[in-house]
């Protein structure tokens, strides 16, 4: 085994016995999973002679095959879960950027045009709201997947000299994000995770309230005018 082998491996065994020390002591495959690793790595560290690289190869060999499969523990055991819904709304944010896509509120190729929008100016307000929407989420999802980077530290680290580099998944999906949010962002090509935080957040949510009381105004100008209290007790 080569220094660099030997490294891996080490890293492969205190990778294997943090799972083992996460499985769920509530069930009998969990118990049962964690026993066996621990009795592996116990084996491996303990190994000499002839049979050592049989020992270490099996033990790092089960130890990889069930990272591989981590998303089948359960949730409270799940090595680097946090990130699974932050991929998928990172995934549903990057979608083609087309006007009225984001809610979907008509059937692909009915979408008003702008002709349309000249005669029901409110459609043009929903647009403006959707797209304002848009970039909200986007600015709380990217601010969810820094979360996601902290809380799986622990687990990054272990895992760093995997082929699988989550961490470098979830930072390149950011790099997408504020590519595709660009519009609502005044970040540049670089690491968007320097920028990242609370402030561009609630700009986000003013230019979201501003618009919605814009909207508010443009539906009470078209409104009837409502007799006064007065009026209506004189009626009456």
């Amino acid at each position: 085994m080569t220094p660099e082998d030997a490294r891996s491996f080490e890293r492969t065994l205190e990778l294997g016995k943090e799972i083992a020390d996460n499985l769920s002591q509530g069930d009998v495959l969990g118990r049962w999973m964690a026993h066996h690793i621990g009795d592996l790595i116990i084996q491996a560290e303990n190994a000499v002679g002839a049979e050592a690289d049989g020992v270490r190869r099996e033990a790092a060999t089960a130890i990889l095959a069930l990272w591989d499969h981590r998303m089948a523990l359960s949730s409270s055991a799940q090595p680097l879960g946090a990130f699974e819904p932050v991929f998928r709304a990172l995934e549903r944010l990057s979608e083609p950027q087309d006007p009225w896509s984001f809610y979907r509120m008509f059937p692909p190729g009915h979408e008003p045009k702008e002709c349309d929008m000249v005669g029901a100016p409110l459609l043009r307000v929903a647009l403006s709201l959707e797209e304002t929407v848009r970039g909200v989420a986007g600015e709380i999802v990217t601010l969810a997947a820094q979360e996601a980077v902290d809380k799986e530290a622990k687990w990054l680290k272990l895992s760093e000299h995997l082929e699988a580099d989550e961490e470098r998944a979830a930072r390149d999906a950011l790099v997408q994000l504020a590519r595709t949010l660009s519009t609502y962002t005044d970040g540049d090509d670089g690491d968007p995770t320097a920028g990242v935080g609370l402030p561009r957040l609630i700009a986000a949510l003013q230019r979201a309230e501003s618009q919605l009381a814009d909207a508010r105004r443009a539906l009470e100008d078209g409104l009837p005018a409502m007799p006064l209290e007065s009026e209506s007790d004189g009626l009456a």
